[in-house]
């Protein structure tokens, strides 16, 4: 294995340690194999673009370690970031699937591990393999929800603080924390925060302090502490 800015590079699926229930490649032997013989992989630096918006889709891109963000932009240059992918998801899965062109652009946040497979060795791995088209299914249907999700935080929300809220506490439900003081690694910049809420990075800035003013969160060195999900779910009457 190869070492790359802090992590070694698995080139062998089956020995892999970061596959767990859920994953994409948490698969049977045999179909871990089937992809070893097809896929590519790549190390990507913090900050590297893996595809842009509005690009052909080539293949798909398995996340083996790292975080990746899609995004979108405005043609003033305003970016709304999408989701943040995590290690064992599939990407530009949509776009190989139904023969589109990116809807987003995917950029390394850290250091990234990346096995990328091209479009037609991808589609006739799901068309003769139940396991893998069922594991592709349900990545489909969770970026359906993440989607979901975002549209009603964007859409329905009163405030900017209100989005807040809901990104931290859905950062919550993501780690599967609960109780009265929730600890969370803080990974994100005051902008990469500013664009997954659809606003400035000052408005960030203001209201985390407001939001420290009023012993809603704390930060300790990387992380970020919620001191009561409840108080941070209840309604917020905060100035924008």
């Amino acid at each position: 294995m190869k070492k790359l800015d802090g992590f070694e590079v698995q080139h062998k699926c089956e020995e892999c340690d970061h596959r767990s229930e859920g994953f994409f490649c948490d698969m049977q032997i045999s179909s871990l194999r089937v992809i070893e013989s097809l896929k590519i992989t790549n190390a990507y630096p913090k900050g590297a673009t893996l595809f842009m918006e509005g690009q052909s889709s080539n293949g798909v891109f398995i996340l083996c370690q790292g975080k990746v963000k899609l995004s979108t932009s405005s043609k003033d240059g305003k970016i709304i970031i999408l989701h943040i992918a995590e290690a064992g998801e599939v990407l530009g899965l949509n776009s190989a699937v139904s023969g589109h062109n990116h809807t987003a652009t995917a950029e390394a946040i850290e250091p990234c591990q990346v096995n990328y497979i091209r479009n037609d060795d991808f589609l006739e791995f799901l068309r003769v393999n139940n396991e893998a088209c069922f594991s592709a299914l349900r990545q489909l249907s969770n970026d359906y929800k993440t989607a979901y999700l975002q549209i009603c935080s964007l859409g329905l929300s009163n405030s900017v603080a209100d989005k807040l809220s809901k990104l931290f506490l859905g950062w919550c439900r993501a780690a599967a924390e609960e109780g009265e003081s929730v600890r969370l690694k803080m990974s994100y910049t005051h902008e990469e925060i500013a664009e997954m809420i659809g606003t400035s990075r000052e408005t960030v800035t203001r209201l985390l302090k407001v939001f420290r003013e009023r012993d809603l969160i704390s930060f300790e060195g990387s992380e970020l502490i919620i001191h009561d999900t409840e108080r941070l779910s209840a309604d917020i009457d905060l100035p924008e």
